[in-house]
């Protein structure tokens, strides 16, 4: 028990320090690591979470998501007291939940964190905060009308993929055509 506590008291001082530093907050277009995965069991007051994967984090606050609840896990390096540190978040169901990795390998996939600032013609053209406009197909259109901009996303890296953190949904995306 009390290794948990000085864990959590640790992560929680840790925290701290990145707030002050920033939290995953999208500007334009910042490079960052993701991945997705599970929830495969939940421990110590719903703080520590293993995931399918593999993996286990220990989150800043509780989550009431059950096992096998979807997550992704964002990471990028952020500068705290001159130095860069690794710092992640985890979105459960549009929840966005500070974390650290504890133990165990997690894959490693690049893309972009952002934000969906426009939508246009019922949501068939969808504008990044970088000026980024996106295309989206017909049988992803419904999934997409509750989308209010602004909102945080993650487009994938080979820009196929748009993540809503906010929705917690997923729709396949393309450059949109330019008109004349």
């Amino acid at each position: 028990m009390c290794t948990v506590s000085r864990r959590r008291t640790a992560v929680g001082v840790f925290v701290v320090a990145l707030c002050a530093a920033g939290g995953a907050s999208a500007q334009t277009m910042d490079r960052v690591s993701y991945f997705a995965d599970q929830i495969a069991e939940k421990g110590d007051r719903d703080h520590i979470i293993r995931l399918s994967g593999g993996s286990s984090w220990l989150l800043d606050e509780r989550t009431s998501a059950l096992a096998p609840t979807d997550v992704l896990v964002i990471m990028r390096d952020v500068m705290v007291n001159g130095q860069p540190v690794r710092a992640a978040w985890f979105y459960i169901a549009g929840t966005e939940i500070r974390a650290k990795h504890v133990e165990g390998v997690y894959p490693s996939n690049f893309g972009f964190l952002t934000r969906g600032v426009n939508a246009e013609g019922q949501g068939t053209t969808l504008t990044l905060a970088d000026g980024t406009r996106l295309s989206v197909p017909k049988y992803d259109r419904m999934t997409i009308s509750r989308w209010v901009p602004p909102y945080k996303a993650l487009l994938t890296a080979d820009r196929t993929y748009l993540y809503n953190l906010k929705e917690g949904r997923r729709v396949w995306v393309q450059a949109a055509k330019k008109t004349n």
